[in-house]
């Protein structure tokens, strides 16, 4: 015997809340949706006109999906995508799953290269340290004049970043898996419009990091040696070779590498370095024009 649809959402938020989720409605609602193959609006309608919408195979899935979420499985591998702005990108072990705090580097990176008037024919991207694609995808899904190369050394990471990009940007986009260093034989010095990075920043033993994230995010995409700042600074070299000049750089950081990642770029030559804020006032990334040669 099935159970009505407000039953199974209050077993499921009140089993969600017990076992410490963060946000036990959403991900109750989430799971419900992605069980019965439907948006959360369309379910909150059908749900209004029948209480048995989900039938026995749909609520045995269901009670596997929530005791996987019961052990603090990610939601988002569970379900398999993960939302970013307009996207569902694919995700899993092995990949970082974006969070929604990098949306704020993705719209603002979106904008410019919307009035940006590119080198070429197209507006150039290159997404150093990739992971699923959500940045650089983002760009190249809402931007039509733009060329995407997303460079991810991780052959794991790179699988999903292989599909997202398929589905997204088939013709417009190239998937480098190398160390971020190779990008220079794909892109000629000084040729690329803007370069976009979330890269792995965090100290290991030291930044605080929920039971999920440590569980299921790999590890070579959090942390990074010297306080955190050795891949960025990285980014920060490559970015000032292949960016032309007056291209654009976004390198998401720690909220207490603002001030670290500005000195950085300035030191390489970026003009007009700058620090912008996430929702809660915390640092979260950093811009800088590319100077002329």
């Amino acid at each position: 015997m099935t159970e009505s649809f407000s039953v199974l959402l209050d077993q499921t938020i009140g089993r969600l809340r017990a076992a410490g989720v963060a946000s036990p409605e959403a991900d109750a609602w989430s799971l419900l949706a992605a069980v019965t193959g439907v948006n959360r609006g369309e379910l909150q309608a059908k749900a209004l006109i029948r209480p048995d919408i989900i039938d026995a195979a749909q609520q045995a899935q269901l009670e596997q999906w929530v005791t996987r979420r019961e052990s603090r499985e990610p939601l988002w591998h569970i379900t398999g995508v993960a939302p970013f702005l307009e996207l569902e990108l694919e995700v899993g072990p092995g990949v970082f799953t974006p969070r929604p705090e990098t949306e704020l580097l993705a719209h603002q990176a979106i904008a410019e290269a919307e009035v940006m008037v590119p080198t070429g024919s197209e507006v150039s991207v290159v997404d150093l340290c990739a992971g699923s694609g959500a940045i650089g995808l983002a760009i190249a899904h809402r931007v039509a004049h733009t060329r995407l190369l997303a460079v991810e050394s991780s052959l794991d990471a790179a699988h999903y970043l292989r599909h997202n990009a398929s589905r997204y940007a088939p013709e417009r986009s190239d998937i480098l898996v190398a160390d971020i260093a190779d990008v220079s034989q794909r892109v000629a010095d000084h040729s690329v419009d803007v370069v976009v990075s979330n890269p792995p920043y965090l100290v290991e033993g030291v930044d605080p990091l929920d039971v999920e994230t440590t569980q299921c995010d790999p590890p070579e995409a959090l942390f990074s040696p010297g306080e955190g700042l050795d891949v960025i600074r990285r980014v920060v070299d490559i970015s000032r070779r292949i960016l032309r000049p007056g291209g654009v750089v976004f390198i998401e950081h720690g909220i207490e590498h603002g001030e670290a990642t500005r000195q950085a770029l300035g030191d390489a030559g970026f003009r007009h370095p700058q620090t912008e804020l996430d929702l809660l006032g915390r640092e979260r990334f950093s811009r800088a024009v590319a100077p002329e040669q």
